[in-house]
Parts: structure tokens; C-alpha cells; sequence
């Protein structure tokens, strides 16, 4: 049963269309979306790698570190289905009607592109963010918390047995009902789905209806506030996404490979930094033998944040969350203000590259840092970076 939803600005549900079948699907969403860039939301395999196998990197790892298991989206799995639907069918048939989109969102809205988000770990996310286990002191047992934690099973799929549809649907309300204070999901049109149902088709369509609007939700939360959500995998090898405060990020995240770790065999660094940044160096001439420095100055401070977990800020234990990546080859110093909005109040702080293999940058000095931060706390900061300080290898 395919549902599919139209969301406004506030998130509200505007539209609501049912398409029997995928060219179905994919004229509702060009008669939902007009001529206009649109994002859908999509809770199949948009990026599938080439290679046979029957589960993706990105499955595993939701598995893995959430505990939530997704239907295998490898190649082998879906050409074992009745109808295997995945992102690359529904690519050529929107290009086909005139819909050309991207694999991933784009968050500026000038392009239309797909977007991966299940809805089952979408709801253990908002579940567990308003659970007072949510709360507790950071530790493994934090972690261990969050792997166990599960929401009440009320679809099909995940109920072994018989058990009658009004079972189900008391599990059901009891969900609707604890994310009802959730912001920019709108979950009424799934209540009232609900409370009209009268069979198990009703029930369905209503279930239906409630994983589009976790969908749409998560989506426009991903492209409003980014900082609240996390991009799990990576663009070409398959991802999801999902609601995330700090800690599920963390958890998701941690020990990942920074991106734009390579160096640059195209264009030189001044050309990377220009489109994103103001550019000077900060040498009168340039010295035979020596680097030169580059001075970058943000229009829009690329947002990131750390685990406070040593007295550096390690790059494996950073994260970016919006505006524009910062490339990492020759950075040797950062200026950056603490927390993910600007307040009256802001001081900004010092780091500077360590000697270490590892990147890493120490505070500097560590006392401006200790006064705003407590010593290995553990938890997480966002933090905005005004400045960077880079050393060019390039005549």
C-alpha cells in the first residue's frame, strides 16, 4: 500500500494521493509537485552499489548501532522480490516524464532529488528523544539503552502471529498519541484515519498514511534544520536518514572517516575555498621552499560538532552538520564560536593543528576553552567555524 503526501512550509499535510502502482506514483508526485523542484521522500533503496550482494553498508550499520533492522537493499535482495522497486527504476521513470531529479536532497531547493528515510528507525528516533532514558548520564549504558530501545510493533510485518486489527490498532494510537507533541510532523490526518478505521484495510491505509508523514516529516527537518537529523552512509554507496539529537549522532557516526580527505588533483586550494569563503593570504610574497598561508573567512560558518572526550578536538570525533565542508589538506587553524546559533554573547575561541598522525587540533589556549566547556564531559558541542587558516602546498 503506497501513500504518498505533499507537506507545506509548516509541515502541515496539504495533499494526500494513493497510487496503485510505480507510473501511478510517478504522476502523482508530478501532479503534487507541478513544475516546481520537490524532494520525495522514499522508504526503498534509492542508492543500490553495482556489486551482488544481498544487504548495504548502510543497513548493517543502522543494525548495528540503532538496533533497528532495515529490509536488505543490496542486489541480490531486491531482484529476489515480486516487484523489486529501488531508487534507480523510480530515476528513469521520473527523467522519462520530465521529472529529472537527484539521488540525494539538496538542501537549497533548486533541485529536485529523492531521499531514503525508513520510517521505523524514524520512529525509534522521536520515540526515544522524548524518553526519559534519554536523559540519563552518557556512558555505555547510554548506548546500550538506546540498541534495546523499540517502539510497539503494530504493522503487519513485524507481528508474528494472528493477532486481531483492533490489537493492532490500540498499539497503533498509543504511537500516534506519544508523538503527538512532536513538532512539524503532522500526525492528524493519520488520527483521523485511525478513528474511522473499521476493518483491517482501513487500518493499513491508516498506517500508511502515518509512515508518509514520519517521511515527510524527517525530510523537511533534514532541509530546515539539518543539526537535528543525521545522514547515515554516503551518497554514492546507499544512506538514510533520520531524526537525531546528539547522542544518536554520536552513536551513528563515530569512528567514521571524515569526507574530503583526499588532496586536490583538479584545481588548487584557493579555487576549492573561493566559492564558499573570502580568500587572502596572509604572506607579502611568496617564499621559495615555504607553504604559503590562505586566510578563509565564511559567509556562512560551516556548522560541525565534536565529542568532548580529550583535551583536543579529534577529526574522527567531529561532525559536519551544515553549511558548506571544510577542506581538511594543509587546515592549520581554526576560529570558532560554540553552539549552533549566534547569541549576544559569543566569544570566539582558538584551535590550532596538533603534531599528532591523527587530525587533530588543540585549544588553544586550553583555559579560554576550559571556561566555556567543562574537562572530558563526554558530550557533544556544535560549534560554528568563522575562520580557517590553511598552509598551500601549490606555487
Amino acid at each position: 500500500m503506497r501513500t504518498v503526501v505533499r507537506v507545506g512550509p509548516d509541515g502541515g499535510i496539504e495533499d494526500v494521493a494513493r497510487p496503485g502502482s510505480i507510473p501511478e506514483l510517478i504522476a502523482e508526485v508530478g501532479r503534487l509537485a507541478g513544475d516546481e523542484p520537490f524532494l520525495l521522500g522514499l522508504d526503498v533503496p534509492v542508492v543500490v552499489p553495482a556489486k551482488n550482494a544481498k544487504s548495504r553498508q548502510v543497513d548493517n550499520l543502522v543494525r548495528r548501532r540503532l538496533g533497528v533492522k532495515l529490509e536488505p537493499g543490496g542486489r541480490t535482495a531486491l531482484a529476489a522480490l515480486a516487484e523489486p522497486v529501488s531508487g534507480e527504476s523510480l530515476l528513469a521513470g521520473l527523467a522519462a516524464a520530465g521529472h529529472a531529479c537527484l539521488s540525494y536532497p539538496e538542501r537549497d531547493r533548486r533541485t529536485s532529488g529523492l531521499a531514503e528515510i525508513h520510517p521505523g528507525p524514524v520512529l525509534k528516533a522521536l520515540l526515544w528523544q522524548g524518553s526519559a532514558l534519554a536523559s540519563g548520564s552518557d556512558g555505555p549504558g547510554l548506548a546500550e539503552a538506546l540498541h534495546a530501545y523499540g517502539a510497539p510493533a503494530f504493522r503487519r510485518n513485524e507481528i508474528r502471529g494472528k493477532p486481531s486489527w483492533r490489537d493492532r490498532a490500540s498499539t497503533f494510537d498509543l504511537v500516534v498519541r506519544a508523538l503527538a507533541d512532536v513538532a512539524r510532523f503532522d500526525l492528524g490526518p493519520a488520527r483521523d484515519a485511525l478513528s474511522a478505521a473499521g476493518g483491517e484495510t482501513d487500518l493499513d491505509r491508516a498506517i500508511s498514511l502515518f509512515d508518509a508523514a514520519l517521511i515527510a516529516g524527517t525530510l523537511l527537518r533534514y532541509v530546515d534544520a539539518p543539526e537535528s537529523c543525521v545522514f547515515v552512509g554516503q551518497r554514492e554507496h546507499g544512506y538514510t536518514i533520520l531524526p537525531a539529537d546528539g547522542f544518536i549522532r554520536q552513536q551513528v557516526l563515530r569512528d567514521g572517516a571524515p569526507e574530503g580527505t583526499a588532496l586536490f588533483p583538479a584545481k588548487s586550494l584557493r579555487e576549492t575555498l573561493s566559492p564558499i569563503a573570502r580568500v587572502r593570504s596572509l604572506d607579502l610574497l611568496p617564499v621559495g621552499g615555504r607553504p604559503q598561508r590562505l586566510d578563509a573567512t565564511f559567509d556562512t560558518p560551516p556548522l560541525y560538532e565534536f565529542d568532548n572526550v580529550d583535551e583536543m578536538l579529534w577529526w574522527k570525533h567531529c561532525r559536519h552538520l551544515s553549511g558548506p565542508a571544510l577542506p581538511i589538506d594543509g587546515l592549520q587553524e581554526l576560529h570558532v564560536r560554540l553552539g549552533d546559533r549566534p547569541r549576544p554573547d559569543d566569544r570566539a575561541l582558538r584551535l590550532t593543528r596538533s603534531r599528532h598522525r591523527t587530525l587533530s587540533f588543540r585549544f588553544d589556549p586550553p583555559d579560554s576553552w576550559r571556561a566555556q566547556l567543562p574537562t572530558r564531559d563526554g558530550k557533544v558541542y556544535p560549534f560554528r567555524v568563522l575562520r580557517a587558516v590553511y598552509e598551500s602546498r601549490e606555487s
